[in-house]
């Protein structure tokens, strides 16, 4: 018994294989660019840093600095104590505070990791890319 068309269904499914590193690329790229228009701006520091590590065969990752994720969730109130010292040194306008014990209220969460994914997903459709892979192979 012969199979007729193999040789071609292999070379669909390892072009299949290999979509999703341009794929994932674009994604990621349009992801990070979408997020930098959503995320809120004080000093800039956050929307500079959001940007593509790498985009792999099987994922693709946005980074940005830490402060994202507590942006994106939000706090819960909580205090902050000297860790070595006696007191807390930090500045509050032009003047320099010291205290022993500093409390910080809660913050509301901003989300806009996940809706940047989703818009960016749906402006670079995987289907289409896929779809193309396959009917280009030979």
């Amino acid at each position: 018994m012969a199979l007729r068309g193999s040789r071609e269904l292999r070379a669909r499914l390892r072009a299949i294989k290999l979509t999703f590193k341009p794929v994932g690329r674009d994604w990621a790229d349009e992801t990070a660019s979408i997020a930098r228009t959503m995320v809120p701006v004080k000093t800039g520091r956050l929307r500079n840093s959001i940007r593509r590590r790498n985009a792999t065969q099987t994922k693709a990752t946005v980074v940005a600095h830490y402060s994202a994720y507590f942006i994106d969730k939000g706090t819960k109130e909580h205090s902050e104590k000297p860790r070595k010292g006696q007191a807390l040194r930090f500045e509050r306008g032009q003047n320099t505070v010291f205290s022993r014990k500093v409390d910080h209220p809660r913050t509301a969460a901003r989300p806009f990791r996940e809706r940047a994914a989703k818009e960016g997903l749906r402006r670079q459709p995987l289907a289409d890319a896929l779809i193309k892979q396959w009917n280009s192979a030979r």
